[in-house]
């Protein structure tokens, strides 16, 4: 299997973010519980630990990991209500799953992916490439950030407007995402690329030595 067949396939992995939007629209997460409940969580298992940016925490409940790989939802934190209403998502690819896959120096090639048909169903959260537009496809120091619509959203209670950032972490397939919330004021496109490079650097910094540098 190439790097971007499991690309495509850890995209769309789990079928839940459909969900996502019931689990965290309007809410806040709550303030009690221990700290690293809601802005560190080691997964698969304890190999890739997902951090939380500024403003946003973990739903504990919402953690899914199963077979080697993992899938983590995150809103606003408790008392973060000047912060902008968003679901954040990272998922995690199994052991080598990244293999073959230059995030460095590979963006060309990326681009090419992610506006192919299969590179659109594998943003789309209905696995549909129609229902995709990608509009930026973008590298920065250690990732690859991508923004897209997808009118599948109107189905997961999401705006169509997407962030999403590719990047590699002890020989995983890492996935970042950010996705307002429909019926709410959204973040701007400025402030939704912040948020996602924030997501990126939090991820990045928990997990030490382990980004691929070459």
């Amino acid at each position: 299997m190439t790097a971007f067949s499991r690309l495509c396939r850890q995209a769309r992995f789990p079928a839940v973010l459909a969900l996502a939007a019931l689990l965290l629209s309007g809410c806040v997460l709550p303030a009690g519980g221990p700290a690293a409940d809601y802005h560190r969580r080691p997964v698969t298992p304890g190999k890739v630990v997902v951090a939380a940016p500024s403003g946003y925490c973990i739903e504990p409940a919402s953690v899914v990991e199963r077979a080697d790989t993992a899938l983590v939802l995150l809103g606003r934190c408790a008392g973060a209500e000047t912060r902008g209403p968003a679901v954040l998502t990272a998922s995690v690819g199994a052991a080598g799953s990244a293999s073959g896959l230059d995030i460095v120096s590979g963006g060309q090639e990326l681009a090419a992916f992610f506006r192919s048909e299969r590179g659109r169903a594998a943003l789309s959260r209905r696995g549909r490439a129609g229902d995709v537009t990608l509009h930026q496809a973008v590298g920065i120091p250690g990732a690859f950030l991508l923004r897209f619509d997808d009118k599948g959203a109107k189905a997961a209670a999401m705006q169509p407007e997407s962030w999403r950032a590719i990047l590699t972490l002890r020989g995983r397939l890492v996935s970042l995402s950010v996705s307002g919330i429909a019926g709410q004021p959204g973040l701007g496109r400025t402030e939704s690329r912040a948020l996602l490079e924030a997501f990126v650097t939090a991820v990045r910094r928990a997990n030490p030595g382990a980004a691929v540098t070459q």
